[in-house]
């Protein structure tokens, strides 16, 4: 599972403050290192916006420091989209990624919840059909709900069905772990529909956990480990 891949997955799930609706316009910024068996290798940066029952995100991830030299991967998308009593419902979802062995570049717009795809690439005979992925989230909205701020009632309860315009995966968070002052989740990234033989023979689940601070009344991700087919791989915020 490469480093896109993997954030993609962080892709690679979220908090529930969606289904508070907020009356003024609110951007946050959030910043977080990216490392390969225990070394920097890059940094995921993105911002997100709420307005009313209106949202929108922009990311990048992008190699740093001496990876930068050896390591050839990049990410770079966005979306705006409406908060609904559900969750998240994307409307436009746009994608620009690189990972040294596969570029990419595609649009999503959704209409009742289905995804429609518009890239340069002709699909591959084992992509998931796009008509049978109604209610899934593209990976910029499954960043910004896995990685923001959760109440305690919403904490390792989340269960995401991601669809990239190709393949699609499932975050499913549980186990809450509660400590003086922190807490930690226990995940599983499954791979549900659109892999190639070779990409299953790789692995279909794989655990994760993420770890939480807790500050006034909310708990914010601290980090975010998985055991990827290249090593560990861990998501710290700066």
């Amino acid at each position: 599972m490469s480093q896109v891949s993997i954030i993609r997955a962080i892709y690679v799930a979220g908090t529930m403050l969606c289904a508070t609706t907020q009356a003024m316009a609110e951007t946050k910024q959030y910043a977080f290192n990216i490392n390969l068996l225990g070394i920097k290798a890059g940094e995921l940066r993105y911002s997100v916006r709420h307005e009313g029952n209106n949202y929108s995100a922009a990311g990048k991830i992008f190699p740093t420091g001496l990876a930068a030299q050896f390591v050839n991967f990049a990410f770079d998308v966005s979306v705006s989209g409406r908060i609904t009593k559900n969750g998240y419902a994307p409307i436009r979802y746009s994608e620009k990624s690189d990972n040294g062995r596969r570029q990419e570049e595609k649009y999503l717009t959704y209409t009742n919840g289905i995804a429609r795809v518009k890239s340069p690439k002709l699909p591959k005979p084992y992509w998931a059909d796009p008509k049978d992925q109604k209610g899934t989230v593209d990976p910029m909205t499954a960043i910004m709900w896995t990685l923001s701020d959760k109440t305690q009632d919403d904490l390792c309860r989340q269960d995401i069905p991601i669809f990239d315009g190709a393949r699609r995966v499932q975050i499913t968070l549980s186990n809450r772990q509660d400590r003086d002052g922190s807490a930690t989740c226990d995940g599983v990234y499954r791979r549900i529909d659109g892999f190639s033989k070779s990409e299953l023979e790789q692995g279909t689940t794989f655990p994760f956990t993420i770890s939480y601070e807790k500050i006034g009344d909310f708990y914010q991700t601290k980090r975010f480990d998985v055991q990827s087919v290249r090593g560990r791989v861990s998501v710290t915020r700066q």
